[in-house]
């Protein structure tokens, strides 16, 4: 039996393959992107409810959906939950997550989906929930994926993590294998920073480079640009200015490829919002176009995180 599946979190880990089919979930009302978006463009959020149900908004074929119920309950109080492998076919479906927990561990597990003689999904936890480090609490929380400045290299999967005192750290992490490696402090005083999400890598003098997307309290949309190698030799540049306004209530933010553009997804005020740029993402950035989608405001109770 042939496997086959989508990686909704869209994490670049080499050891996964997957063709692009539905996750079973409930069927999910699509609504136009505020601006016109190429058809090819994807990206998405992971969302969990107040019971713990797990969701996926996402932006494809130029239209944004929310499906609910696409997993089992996350077994734990999520504060940052996102999917980093999946893998099935019509009868089952495995995925696997990674997430910080309200109590500071970080979690990973895997949730299994079979279906029933009457059409309907079982959906269930598989296998024990594997606790790591303590100590996860952030304002802000985000993965990368960095690529290898060797030809033929596997590259790296990060983790960011803001704290509420403004304090960048990057952890190594292996999915796979679960394990995190010890935390880098890239920077502090970042007491503005509302929201970080990554956005796609770039090179710098030759070097690989990972981005993140920043939304800060001044209302001004942000990209750090962090070297794989030395991280604390970061610079930063302005997207939208200050005085665009709007960015200060992103609470929710990322940004992925899409040709030789870019799409970002958000949530302002529970609000989804999408942006294209046909050019990429660059400094004083004027040809961004988008806001607020059509899609019904989420409930104050859910939970969204950046991919």
């Amino acid at each position: 039996m042939k496997l086959t599946g989508r990686l909704l979190g869209g994490l670049a880990v080499a050891a996964l393959a997957f063709t692009t089919t539905a996750t079973p979930a409930q069927a999910a009302t699509q609504y136009p992107t505020p601006t016109p978006t190429p058809a090819d463009c994807y990206t998405g959020m992971q969302t969990v409810n107040a019971d713990r149900s797990v969701g996926v908004v996402s932006l494809s074929n130029s239209k944004l959906t929310w499906e609910q119920n696409a997993s089992a309950p996350v077994p734990f109080d999520a504060t940052y939950l996102r999917q980093t492998g999946a893998a099935g076919d019509a009868t089952t479906f495995q995925e696997s997550y990674f997430g910080t927990a309200a109590d500071g561990t970080a979690k990973f597990y895997r949730s299994r989906s079979e279906k029933q003689a009457n059409g309907t999904w079982k959906r269930y936890v598989d296998g024990a929930v594997t606790s790591m480090s303590s100590g996860w609490f952030q304002k802000s929380l985000t993965t990368a994926y960095l690529p290898s400045a060797v030809a033929n290299t596997p590259g790296q999967d990060y983790l960011y993590r803001l704290t509420a005192a403004g304090d960048l750290y990057r952890y190594a992490v292996n999915f796979s294998g679960k394990t995190i490696g010890a935390p880098v402090k890239v920077f502090g005083g970042g007491t503005a920073i509302n929201a970080i999400g990554a956005a796609p890598s770039t090179t710098v003098n030759g070097k690989p480079t990972a981005v993140l997307l920043a939304t800060l309290s001044t209302g001004e949309l942000r990209e750090y640009l962090i070297p794989g190698a030395t991280p604390t030799q970061w610079t930063s540049r302005t997207v939208r200015p200050a005085s665009a306004s709007g960015w200060q209530n992103f609470t929710t933010i990322s940004a992925r490829s899409c040709g030789t553009g870019q799409v970002v997804i958000g949530l302002s005020a529970h609000h989804v919002a999408s942006y294209y740029d046909p050019t990429g993402l660059t400094a004083n950035d004027a040809d961004i176009r988008g806001g607020a989608s059509s899609m019904p405001v989420l409930p104050s109770t859910t939970r969204v995180f950046a991919w």
